[in-house]
């Protein structure tokens, strides 16, 4: 949590660094979270009405808006945890079904999980590039007992052994981990890992989060698209219609890049370590992926990589993005706020979220409304609403930029419709102690693709020149 804030001077890291400490000192208290935060909100607000005749102190406000806005960070994440351990909680009570249905395919009597020994088993089928349908891998039946066993024996291997030097562990433990060997002899990270590094780039990245998600076991995924309607025109009885416009349809297709990172350690750190190795590889591995990806989600050109949002030319026709002009310098305005968010069809408009960065939100904690004289960002007091602008909810995200002349700087989509992440099944782990000595490197790989899907439902706030 706020390994990525961007921190402008040593006073903005002093405010920033001491209201992080508080609320780790809070924990998951999301009680004290709220108060704390409507408080430091409440003298915002004060601030900026009495600023708007007698000149407002900015080294004050920038002090206040970067504790609302971390404070708003932290309830983010902890209502996405939240949401996601209720999730989880869901599908392992959905797998305990299933798994007392299929409990003649197991001679485990360990209590290991038959849903992680099936994702394992996915997995290491879609890392070799076996391409089966998922009702013929539900045919294999699985092995609960031989997968535990695995698990047991992934540690010690990737702690002291692997290569060459696999011969000096025990024969049970070398079987076991066959059952992950790979055809370059690399070996799949245990479903623990893959699922804390799914989880943690759920917690962190607002576009995954908000997107529609695919896991494919193909290196693209297509579809047809309808681009738009047959022409039609009225005709007299004596008198047939010229019109011959003939609806057409395009191929969009998302095709999956590899991500990749090699984390490296030292063989004596990895022989004596106390920690759980596979553990600290997740939490490096998944920060790495998630600033990595979530970059590429907002601006990546889509060459061996994502395409993000940011990368169309603007437009209303298919294939471009719209974008709103502020009418400002520099600077985001509460009238072309406004105008962005009643540019989007009503049919997105209500399930609308805005996406900006940080800085961005501190801006706009100033602006009020001409009409009403409201001030358009709100907070998310409640444990199950979010910070708002206009009333939208609105996401913060590191990778956005900042206001400036010609940014980019906010994005306002119905995500689910606009954007498609695609994940190709599998995570995929290979150890090297040869290349680096004394260090063993950890070569850990996914690949990953994601695109706008509907340009109908995403415009984006431009800055003036």
């Amino acid at each position: 949590m706020f390994e990525n804030v961007d921190l402008k001077n040593g006073k903005e890291q002093d405010v920033i660094v001491a209201v992080i400490n508080e609320i780790k000192t809070f924990g998951d208290d999301t009680k004290k979270q709220f108060t704390a935060m409507n408080k430091v909100y409440s003298d915002l607000q004060d601030m900026v009405k009495r600023g708007i005749n007698g000149g407002l102190d900015e080294e004050r406000f920038q002090k206040l808006a970067d504790d609302v806005s971390t404070r708003q960070v932290a309830l983010d994440e902890f209502k996405a945890a939240a949401a996601e351990s209720e999730r989880s909680h869901n599908e392992r009570v959905d797998g305990i079904e299933v798994a007392l249905k299929r409990i003649g395919k197991t001679n485990s009597e360990s209590g290991a999980s038959y849903e992680d020994a099936k994702n394992f088993q996915l997995a290491a089928i879609s890392s070799r590039n076996q391409d089966m349908g998922f009702e013929a891998i539900e045919k294999l039946g699985v092995n609960v007992e031989e997968f535990e066993k695995y698990c047991k024996a992934i540690d010690p291997w990737i702690r002291k052994y692997g290569g060459n030097n696999m011969h000096q562990m025990d024969a049970d433990a070398v079987k076991a981990l066959q059952i992950g060997v790979d055809p370059d002899g690399g070996f799949n990270v245990t479903p623990a890992m893959s699922s804390r590094i799914i989880k943690k780039l759920f917690e962190t990245d607002p576009i995954r989060q908000l997107a529609t998600v695919e896991s494919i076991s193909t290196g693209a995924i297509e579809w047809m698209v309808d681009l738009d309607e047959a022409g039609a025109e009225w005709e007299t009885e004596t008198v047939a219609t010229d019109n011959k416009e003939t609806p057409r349809m395009d191929k969009k297709r998302i095709v999956v890049h590899p991500l990749a990172a090699r984390p490296k350690a030292t063989q004596t750190l990895l022989e004596d370590s106390g920690i759980n190795v596979q553990n600290w590889l997740a939490d490096k591995v998944a920060n790495k992926f998630m600033r990595t990806e979530g970059a590429a989600f907002v601006s990546g050109d889509g060459v061996g990589k994502p395409r993000g949002i940011l990368s169309y030319a603007t437009g209303t026709t298919y294939g471009t993005v719209e974008q709103i002009d502020s009418g400002a310098a520099d600077a985001v305005t509460a009238a072309g706020l406004i105008k962005l968010k009643y540019s989007l069809q009503e049919y997105y408009l209500n399930r609308g979220i805005f996406i900006m960065n940080r800085a961005t939100v501190a801006e706009i904690m100033q602006l009020t409304n001409a009409v009403t004289g409201d001030f358009i960002w709100k907070p998310g007091f409640q444990k199950d609403s979010d910070a708002t602008i206009l009333n939208l909810p609105v996401k913060m995200s590191y990778s956005m930029p900042v206001s400036a002349a010609n940014a980019l700087s906010v994005a306002l989509a119905d995500w689910k419709e606009a954007y498609m992440v695609v994940d190709r099944l599998g995570i995929t782990m290979q150890r090297d102690p040869y290349t680096v000595k004394p260090f063993v490197e950890f070569y850990t790989r996914k690949r990953v693709g994601g695109d706008v899907v509907n340009y109908d439902a995403i415009k984006i706030g431009k800055c003036s020149t």
